[in-house]
């Protein structure tokens, strides 16, 4: 996880202002997802987390492609779904723009 940080930490002071406002906010939405959701979901290629109990983020992206009901449902509360994790309105942000790129 450190060496995948440090790559991308030097590919983002090589990007412009604009880029790296948006390559940051998938970043952190990758992060937050990693330390909460991988327990369940399956969060990215190449993620070695997650189950066949719950559908990975890209299946996610691929049926609810509306950011704002994605919005609603991180930030419910789903006691018999989910764990209630009480993500800030920033890291349901960035996790709504991180499932959303997994889009194809």
């Amino acid at each position: 996880m450190r060496i995948f940080s440090s790559l991308l930490l030097l590919a983002l002071a090589a990007l412009p202002a604009a880029a790296q406002t948006q390559t940051q906010a998938l970043a952190q939405g990758r992060a937050v997802a990693e330390a909460w959701c991988a327990n369940c979901h399956v969060v990215g290629s190449g993620s070695r987390t997650g189950s066949d109990a719950a559908p990975s983020f890209a299946s996610i992206a691929q049926h609810r492609p509306n950011a704002s009901a994605l919005r609603i449902w991180l930030s419910q509360r789903h006691k018999d779904v989910m764990p209630n994790y009480a993500l800030s309105r920033d890291e349901v942000d960035t996790v709504v723009a991180y499932i959303l790129s997994l889009r194809q």
